[in-house]
C-alpha cells in the first residue's frame, strides 16, 4: 500500500474521533472529550499531527512527532525532546479496521521516512502500553529497542508503558 502524507485537517480529526476501537484496544478511540480541545491539540503545529491516506485518498492513519506523542505532559510542545534538536517521539494510529492485518510495519516505516526527511531526528522514541504486544512487534521490526518499562499516569489513569529508541542514520 502507498501512503500519502499530510498535515492533519479539521475533517480529518472529526473522522478520527469516529473511529472505534475493539477491546482491549479501546483506549486508543479518540470519542471522548470535546471536539474543540481535540482539534486543538492535534492541529497545533509545533508538534505536528499528520494525516495518513491511501490510493484512493482515505484516511487510513495518522502519527504525530514531538511532545504531542509523550504519555506525559510536557509542557510547551515542540518537535525535539531538548535542545539539543536530537530526539523527537512519535505516535502512530492505524484505522481500527486495518489493525492485526499486517500493514502496521509498512505503515511505521512510511512515518519514519518522513520524519526523517522532514526534521532528521538522531533517535526516535516511542511510549506504548506494556499490554500492546502487537503494537510491540511491529516497533521491534522496523529497529525500536526496548529501553525500559515504567508507570506512568496520565488522562487515562495508572497505567504500564514500554519506552522504545530507535536511532536514525544520517541522510
Amino acid at each position: 500500500m502507498n501512503f500519502d502524507i499530510h498535515p492533519l485537517t479539521r475533517e480529518d480529526v472529526q473522522e478520527l474521533r469516529t473511529w472505534r476501537y475493539e477491546e482491549p484496544y479501546t483506549i486508543y478511540s479518540l470519542g471522548d472529550g470535546s471536539l474543540e480541545e481535540l482539534q486543538a491539540e492535534m492541529l497545533d503545529l509545533r508538534s505536528p499531527y499528520f494525516g495518513v491516506r491511501n490510493d484512493v485518498g482515505e484516511l487510513v492513519g495518522f502519527f504525530n512527532i514531538g511532545t504531542s506523542a509523550l504519555v506525559w505532559n510536557a509542557g510547551e510542545p515542540g518537535i525535539f525532546l531538548d535542545a539539543t534538536r536530537q530526539a523527537s517521539a512519535l505516535g502512530l494510529g492505524l484505522r481500527p479496521d486495518l489493525t492485526g492485518r499486517g500493514l502496521g510495519q509498512s505503515f511505521v516505516e512510511a512515518a519514519l521516512a518522513f520524519i526523517r526527511e522532514q526534521y532528521a531526528p538522531r533517535q526516535v522514541w516511542l511510549y506504548v502500553l506494556a499490554w500492546n504486544e502487537r503494537a510491540l512487534r511491529v516497533y521491534e521490526r522496523v529497529g525500536f529497542q526496548r529501553v525500559r518499562t515504567f508507570t506512568q499516569e496520565n488522562r487515562y489513569g495508572r497505567r504500564d508503558f514500554v519506552e522504545m529508541r530507535r536511532d536514525e542514520q544520517p541522510l
